[in-house]
């Protein structure tokens, strides 16, 4: 049986027209550094330590460590709900603000085309929320691109995000599967592929260095949506 192929979305489908620059993982792209104080600032009125999320620098793991320490310091489920559900406000601002100026990359459709007729099963697995997969996969701007998954898995059906591996597991169980293959575009994709046991293909749209790529030991590394079938045959 071939593998089940799940995708991330966001620089992996699609992606900014002017997209951030990266030096390794990092970016200090303006607006991101905006969303990630707010963030904290929300988290820390709430009673979470300031030590534990001001050093962290990427808005997923504010939130994967905000909801970690919510369940251990006994929250209620009504109180980590509202929390988090308040600090996914920015997180909103600066989504929308992203797809307002992101574009289907070319080589997405005859990529996904071409998978299907190989007989490849797809799935999707994005930290976006699903407003907004909903509305951008769905979308003619984006060539409908939904169709090509039977499932998806975003933020709002999770309690954690990548680079935990809970999002890849959920969709794992509704194709009832265990062999998959990641494509994506970061190292958070890379990381949570990984913890769920599958195989890593890099999109490398961030155009990440040698040094940065190895050290998510992806099993391939591909510039073009349209050249992954070549490396599954």
């Amino acid at each position: 049986m071939k593998p089940l192929l799940l995708f991330d979305m966001d620089g992996t489908l699609i992606i900014q027209e002017k997209p951030p620059e990266y030096q390794g993982t990092k970016t200090h792209y303006g607006p991101y550094l905006s969303i990630k104080r707010q963030m904290k600032e929300i988290v820390i009125k709430h009673g979470v330590p300031s030590e534990l999320v001001m050093p962290l620098d990427r808005m997923a793991t504010i939130w994967n460590a905000t909801r970690k320490y919510l369940e251990e310091h006994d929250y209620s489920d009504e109180e980590i709900k509202a929390v988090m559900a308040e600090i996914n406000e920015p997180f909103m601002v600066e989504e929308r603000a992203d797809h307002e100026i992101s574009v289907l990359i070319p080589d997405t459709i005859p990529g996904l085309e071409e998978l299907r007729n190989l007989g490849y099963e797809m799935g999707l697995v994005t930290t976006a929320s699903r407003e907004s997969y909903d509305r951008i996969s769905r979308g003619k701007t984006y060539c409908c691109f939904g169709e090509y998954f039977k499932h998806s898995i975003t933020r709002d059906e999770c309690h954690y995000i990548k680079p935990n591996p809970e999002p890849i597991n959920r969709i794992l169980n509704l194709y009832n599967r265990d062999d998959f293959v990641y494509i994506g575009d970061s190292d958070h994709d890379a990381y949570a592929c990984n913890e769920a046991g599958g195989c890593f293909v890099l999109l490398n749209t961030r155009r990440y260095d040698e040094d940065t790529v190895r050290s998510f030991s992806p099993y391939a590394v591909i510039e073009r949506l349209s050249k992954l079938s070549e490396i599954l045959e």
